[in-house]
């Protein structure tokens, strides 16, 4: 009888928390799998995600492609393993006394500073939850903090996957208008400004009420913050991402506050 091939999640498991390095008799080679990741890491980081491609990280090692594939299968699995290194291993700690909100905020900035640094992260599809040792003690980090706040297992894990795609997706909208500006010759405040003027030429009162109001109230002309000490650009998406951040731990709050009051009246 064939054997039955690995599904998807059950390879990747394998390619994350299997041997490193596939055994070998002899003198330990000089390319090996962190090398091949790292350097993929290292041109994402530089050049973008579209960068990267099996041969492009040979050439940068100085090796040739099918060097490579003794040590990584495919681009797929670069891919994977590259958003794994780049994931990190050295999630915030528990914040003790600073209660669960603020571990949550302290553990939301540490995922933006880690996006920040390696941009293309956004960009790599997602095959499902995180599956890798890295990313799963960010997972175990984040739901600890939603768990202290009184959420049940399930619902804790719900609202991670909420912050977490809200996260994910400012950055990849600051990214991608960060990049759209550059194009043009030009900064994201700028960018915005110009929007809000050429709006201004079309939308009515009577048409659009609301975002007239916010065209009138300057909303989209306000002088642009000083650089983010993270990396991001001034003036981005994730400029107004901590007002939607503490709207949803509000939500949290209220949730637990009638939940608890549910139970006592039960």
């Amino acid at each position: 009888m064939a054997e039955q091939e690995p599904n998807r999640m059950a390879r990747e498991i394998d390619l994350l928390w299997g041997p490193r390095e596939p055994a070998r008799r002899g003198p330990k080679p000089r390319l090996s799998r962190g090398a091949v990741v790292e350097a993929a890491v290292a041109l994402a980081d530089a050049e973008g995600l579209e960068a990267v491609s099996m041969q492009r990280v040979a050439k940068e090692l100085g090796y040739t492609t099918m060097s490579l594939y003794r040590h990584v299968d495919s681009k797929e699995d670069m891919l994977t393993l590259m958003a794994e290194a780049a994931t990190g291993d050295a999630p915030p700690a528990p914040e003790g006394d600073g209660g669960w909100r603020a571990g949550i905020e302290t553990w939301a900035e540490a995922i933006m500073r880690r996006y920040r640094a390696h941009p293309w992260m956004v960009f790599v599809q997602l095959s499902g939850p995180p599956s890798g040792p890295n990313g799963l003690q960010w997972m175990e980090a984040g739901l600890r903090e939603l768990v202290r706040a009184g959420l049940r297992t399930g619902d804790a894990l719900e609202m991670l996957l909420l912050i977490s795609a809200t996260l994910r997706e400012t950055v990849r909208m600051e990214v991608e208008m960060g990049r759209a500006a550059e194009a043009a010759g030009t900064t994201l405040s700028e960018s915005e400004r110009d929007y809000a003027r050429a709006l201004r030429e079309v939308v009515t009162p009577e048409r659009f009420p609301t975002i007239r109001r916010m065209l009138d109230e300057g909303v989209l002309d306000q002088a642009a913050p000083a650089p983010d000490p993270g990396g991001g650009p001034a003036g981005g998406p994730a400029e107004g991402l901590d007002f939607g951040l503490q709207r949803i731990l509000d939500g949290v709050e209220a949730y637990v506050r009638a939940t608890a009051g549910d139970a006592r009246g039960a």
